[in-house]
């Protein structure tokens, strides 16, 4: 059994509103990826802010979660909402991931975890205080996506090894390496892009308007 959890409970501090609602041709961020998970997993699992939990409206079959204080958190409430053996973690600000990429990070094989990312395209500099340190070598660097899978068990075992230890990381990957598990990359694409500032929201619409 392979479930899937949508984080759309972010506060959107950066962008100055909550990113997941905004309509993008006809329909708010967050439900093209429900849309897409529906088709693909036995449980999907949305999380929301605590005060639109019973506001939003939903296809049969989605279960809504409230959020946390914290992305980790928030993960953490949806993983304990299925018994699910995989389990699929996806930010709904990422509306542009693609099928194959929730096929692919769900069949883990002897991996623990699978995550989607790209290797980095640009030159890579240290800074500190508007000065730059070093550059880096890119050759071995990734930037990561979602969605990201894991066996639920292991990505369990470790949210609570965090939180006992105060530990909060950028993304449910980080978890699994701190604790030694063995975590596989599957190739993502550029076009996968995360909505973050007001800049981004032109380039989201004119990308989506080819899968409308």
């Amino acid at each position: 059994m392979k479930a899937c959890v949508i984080l759309a409970a972010g506060e959107g501090k950066r962008l100055g509103l909550r990113k997941q609602f905004i309509e993008i041709h006809g329909k708010p961020l967050f439900m093209y990826s429900v849309e897409k998970a529906l088709k693909l997993f036995d449980e999907v699992i949305l999380v929301l802010p605590k005060d639109v939990l019973q506001r939003v409206s939903l296809p049969e079959g989605v279960k809504k979660v409230e959020g946390g204080k914290e992305r980790q958190d928030s993960v953490l409430n949806g993983i304990l909402e299925t018994e699910a053996e995989i389990v699929v973690i996806h930010d709904a600000a990422r509306p542009l991931a693609t099928e194959e990429m929730f096929r692919e990070v769900s069949s883990l094989g002897d991996y623990d975890g699978k995550i989607v990312a790209v290797p980095s395209r640009d030159t890579l500099k240290e800074v500190s205080h508007e000065t730059v340190l070093r550059t880096i070598d890119r050759s071995h660097i990734w930037l990561a996506q979602t969605p990201q899978g894991f066996k639920r068990k292991v990505l369990l075992e470790c949210h609570f090894r965090a939180r006992n230890e105060g530990f909060y990381g950028t993304d449910d990957a980080s978890l699994l390496e701190r604790y030694g598990y063995k975590v596989g990359v599957v190739m993502g694409s550029y076009w996968n892009v995360k909505l973050t500032y007001r800049e981004d929201i032109p380039i989201i619409e004119r990308l989506l308007s080819k899968e409308v």
